[in-house]
């Protein structure tokens, strides 16, 4: 570098998951890399559920236990909650697969965690620039990307390949014409939640949890989101519970619903009340999620850029799957302009390379087969609202009826569906169902 021009082998916008991950492998592999943060520090601006998947985790820093990363507990309890409007059906796994250790997943605060995740990246040799926001990039006249343009001073950043994971803020893809529009209400969540502090005492005794090496990561469906596509969720850390719901925007917008009067029906729900009475609010905020899968993905790299995480919706609405996504696809990126620049070459052709990498593993694979769900639950509500409320009352009949004839027992049962649903119709849903997640 001198002073008139800055010039770097890479540059990474955003330092998430997937842009500290990027950042960390092209400086491991040589590059000079700039690190641009638009926070004042990373995950000051990150907020989610969540859980962190140490499969992913792995791939890029083998020795992380060693490295103390800010894990909460490891999540050795998960499943669905079916939250009808009077009780609370929960189907959820213990042991086995889930004794793993380390814990396949992590429960985790993204701002503690990101922090840590950007540390790597800098300990590997990236440079990271806070407080900085990317507004336009520097290009070619033959439209090829050369670097960025900050909101800073002089705040020109040369480089021959960009890498872009700027969230769900889809600014910079649009101006390289990855999309040509905004995103649209009907692919993104608002997931809004809550972080409630009680004791590690009381929260293991709630949840029937041992100590603080054992967590609950749990989907809550049906009435936490009045029968409107959308899940809850509640995720158990050492000395508080992360608790809130995602629904899409464009239903908040057409009922005029309110997020916290949601959040605030979810958290008085009798089931769920006592289980956080007497907590204390720590926190209170909202995240847009991506959710609109295969169909909503822009283009992924154009003459040197390539894009990734939340900003190229690699997001797994069913299986909450986003943040392993955005830290493989970091990787898959940088190892493209690695591969660019032992070619000398950043041109389109080699930056296709990202899109093959990607296809070999499980993220576009996984997106194009889940392509068709979040039509499905549009178009079936019933598995918001029916469903649960099925569930917790053929079940709670089932568990009562003691001293009765079981052949009443079953008419009754039978009856908490055919009373909502008819059994051609509730076939029905079953086989579309299987059909979205399935990729039929």
């Amino acid at each position: 570098m001198n002073s008139e021009r800055i010039e770097f082998d890479a540059v990474v916008v955003g330092a998430g998951l997937a842009g500290a991950a990027a950042a960390m492998v092209m400086a491991r592999g040589g590059l000079n890399v700039a690190l641009v943060e638009r926070g004042q520090k990373p995950g000051g601006k990150n907020y989610f559920g969540g859980a962190i998947y140490t499969h992913a985790i792995a791939e890029l820093v083998p020795d992380f236990m060693d490295r103390r990363p800010p894990f909460e507990r490891p999540v050795t309890e998960a499943g669905f909650w079916f939250l009808a409007r009077d009780g609370l059906t929960r189907m959820t796994v213990q042991g086995g697969e889930l004794n793993a250790d380390p814990a396949d997943a992590y429960i985790t605060l993204r701002a503690n965690f990101d922090a840590w995740w950007a540390q790597q990246a800098q300990e590997a040799g990236a440079l990271l620039i806070p407080k900085t926001t990317v507004v336009d990039f520097l290009r070619k006249q033959t439209g090829e990307v050369v670097g960025v343009v900050t909101d800073r001073p002089q705040g020109e950043i040369h480089a021959p390949v960009v890498i872009i994971c700027e969230g769900v803020n889809n600014l910079l893809a649009q101006k390289l014409g990855l999309i040509d529009h905004d995103l649209e209400p009907a692919t993104l969540a608002l997931a809004f939640k809550q972080v409630i502090s009680l004791p590690m005492e009381t929260i293991n005794a709630r949840f029937g949890l041992q100590d603080e090496h054992h967590g609950l990561a749990a989907s809550v469906l049906g009435d936490v989101s009045l029968g409107l596509p959308g899940m809850g969720f509640v995720y158990t850390n050492k000395g508080s519970i992360s608790i809130g719901l995602g629904m899409m925007l464009d239903q908040l917008a057409e009922y005029r619903l309110r997020p916290y009067d949601i959040l605030q029906r979810y958290l008085d729900h009798p089931a769920i009340a006592p289980l956080v009475q007497g907590g204390q609010l720590l926190e209170y905020g909202g995240h847009l999620i991506p959710e609109g899968g295969y169909h909503a993905m822009p283009k992924l790299y154009t003459d040197g850029a390539m894009i990734a995480g939340d900003a190229a919706a690699m997001v797994n609405a069913l299986h909450w799957e986003g943040t392993n996504m955005a830290i493989i696809a970091g990787k898959l990126a940088a190892e493209t302009a690695l591969e660019a620049h032992s070619r000398g070459d950043f041109t389109a052709r080699v930056m296709s390379r990202y899109e093959d990498r990607l296809g070999e593993g499980f993220i576009l694979k996984d997106l194009k087969q889940y392509r068709g769900f979040s039509r499905f639950l549009e178009t079936h509500p019933q598995f918001m609202d029916v469903y649960p409320n099925f569930l917790n009352d053929s079940l709670g009949q089932f568990f009562s009826a003691y001293g009765k004839p079981k052949k009443e027992l079953f008419n009754g049962m039978l009856g908490a569906l055919t009373n909502r649903r008819s059994l051609i119709r509730a076939a029905g849903d079953i086989v579309s169902m299987a059909r979205s997640v399935m990729g039929w």
